[in-house]
């Protein structure tokens, strides 16, 4: 049993994947609750009789007595049972957004589908403005529009989720962050088993290809089987520690020229060389 409230967060709260959006989707066929990503700290809401404890995994502890702002934003919970755990994020300037379920009283929630879950949270905070909000994704496209939509309003991105995931499972969380979009062209072909990755760059200013390495996922309306050596497309990334990652083809261009595809469209890239 864990000593402090936050070992009990360090040890149970539910992570995210490290896997693309394609290969998610492959394990996790949709449709999928998709959630705003919140920058903010992680914490479990403790409740035990009238006694509410805010924990994070990072030895934070908040109580009403010793944190009443905090506290301040959040109302009478009337619908709560005595007993319960919840999953969420805490900002300051924001107060605390709730989006999953632990326990209630005696009985364990995480053994349950997340769609149940959810509708449990809904009865325990109704009308609270607590529960994070969330949309249903039918398609991959629908969930990067709701990533354009988040981002757009400043977010950092989204949390994709099974619906159907017991709390905890494996790779059943990924975190799609706020991505950019360069125009590329292609100069290497390698056929998969499953599917294709095609490896992309552009020039710097004296011509010489810089190499921002590979990419095998893209938009539904994106036909892979027309990518050739040479072809200029249009990619969506986020960038990790000045290196490209999780990219997707999100369109060809029809009317550009590998020539035109420059690494100035990148500020951060033009002193470097190649990307892996």
């Amino acid at each position: 049993m864990p000593d402090t409230l936050p070992d009990y967060v360090r040890e149970n709260y539910a992570k995210t994947s490290a896997l693309n959006l394609s290969s998610w989707i492959r394990d996790n066929p949709l449709p999928a609750i998709c959630e705003p990503k919140y920058d903010g700290m992680r914490v479990f809401l403790f409740k035990s009789g009238d006694h509410l404890v805010i924990s994070g995994r990072r030895g934070n502890i908040y109580s009403p007595g010793s944190n009443p702002a905090v506290f301040a934003k959040i109302p009478e919970l009337i619908h709560a049972p005595r007993r319960m755990i919840l999953d969420g994020e805490y900002l300051s300037k924001e107060g605390l957004h709730l989006f999953d379920v632990l326990q209630v009283d005696d009985r364990d929630m995480r053994p349950l589908p997340l769609y149940r879950r959810k509708e449990i949270l809904g009865q325990i905070i109704a009308n609270s403005g607590l529960e994070a909000p969330f949309i249903w994704a039918e398609t991959p496209e629908e969930i990067q529009n709701y990533v354009e939509e988040t981002t757009a309003k400043r977010m950092e991105g989204i949390i994709v989720k099974n619906p159907a995931s017991f709390y905890g499972q494996p790779d059943s969380w990924i975190k799609i962050e706020r991505f950019d979009t360069i125009d590329c062209f292609v100069i290497d072909l390698n056929a998969g088993q499953d599917k294709k990755k095609w490896t992309i760059a552009v020039y710097d200013p004296v011509g010489k290809i810089v190499t921002l390495g590979d990419v095998s996922s893209y938009l539904d309306r994106v036909d892979p089987e027309k990518v050739r050596l040479g072809s200029v497309i249009r990619v969506r990334f986020k960038m990790v520690e000045n290196h490209f990652d999780a990219q997707f083809i999100t369109k060809f261009h029809r009317d550009k020229l590998a020539v035109e595809c420059l690494v100035s469209q990148i500020p951060q890239l033009e002193k470097k060389e190649s990307l892996p």
